[in-house]
């Protein structure tokens, strides 16, 4: 059945006459009369009983008649709803992030976003970045955003390359290194290899070591005087320690970035596209 047939059947039902509805609706007559004998079929059973003197709705045409009339309201009210959002940027987001970029810079992008386009219904998920891309591949999310260097064939922006640095309480300030406690953290593979080089190039071998888990932690810990750290410059906007950027003996600099991933296909979906726009504008490369 499609809306025509529905149209046919609440017509049908309002003159009780198969040629009125025929003229009504522009049909020939036996086109009418075979496109409800399709729609019987299809529902199978018998929506009017037929007489000489007109056509009369049955017991399963009167409870056929209840539905069809809500389902018709209810494609009018569709289309008035999509006529006054036709240029309202609406509909569904789905983002999965990175945890790292959600706390610390995707909260600023959503309220920007949400008080432009109230219409659109979020849906974000934070993950480590390898998940993220992995949940972006099987399709749940639109987007994804990552931190780190990761293979992708479709959409790819560069959203952020951020220094690595090297961080101390100011009451450690003239405390050398190798004197302190180095604070660690499990990172992604690259980051480790990454913190490992600098530490062979430069000699460094700390007294002692204390592993903690999660960016804010390490920098608390920081903060508290209980050793240093090397962490990206992401989750330092409340630090009021000592930071430095931090360079490889070939001079070239320790860095992390940030990579906004999505679908081709999906990217042309307005609410995605608007989100890809604004989220470039409010970065920094």
């Amino acid at each position: 059945m499609d809306e025509k047939d529905l149209q046919i059947f609440l017509t049908l039902a309002d003159t009780g006459n198969l040629t009125r509805t025929a003229e009504k609706l522009y049909l020939a007559q036996p086109t009418l009369s075979k496109r409800l004998q399709n729609m019987e079929s299809e529902l199978g059973a018998t929506l009017f009983l037929r007489s000489k003197q007109g056509v009369t709705l049955t017991p399963a045409g009167e409870e056929a008649q209840k539905v069809i009339q809500r389902t018709v309201q209810d494609f009018s009210t569709l289309r008035e709803q999509l006529q006054l959002r036709k240029n309202t940027i609406c509909g569904t987001l789905r983002i999965e992030a990175s945890i790292d970029y959600s706390k610390y810079r995707l909260p600023q992008v959503l309220a920007a976003y949400t008080s432009q386009h109230p219409d659109v219904t979020l849906k974000v998920s934070t993950d480590h970045s390898r998940d993220c891309i992995k949940k972006l591949q099987d399709g749940k999310f639109h987007l994804a955003i990552v931190r780190g260097e990761y293979d992708w064939d479709e959409g790819k922006i560069l959203l952020e390359r951020e220094p690595v640095c090297l961080i101390r309480s100011r009451e450690n300030a003239d405390v050398p290194l190798n004197e302190m406690r180095y604070i660690g953290r499990d990172a992604n593979p690259e980051h480790m290899s990454m913190k490992a080089r600098w530490l062979m190039e430069h000699k460094m071998e700390p007294r002692s070591q204390l592993n903690v888990d999660g960016l804010s932690t390490c920098v608390a810990m920081v903060k508290a005087g209980l050793g240093w750290s090397i962490v990206p410059e992401i989750c330092l906007n409340y630090f009021d320690g000592i930071s430095e950027p931090l360079f490889f003996a070939d001079g070239t600099p320790l860095s992390r970035s940030t990579y906004l991933l999505y679908r081709k296909r999906e990217s042309e979906l307005p609410q995605v596209r608007e989100f890809i726009r604004m989220v470039c504008t409010m970065s920094k490369h």
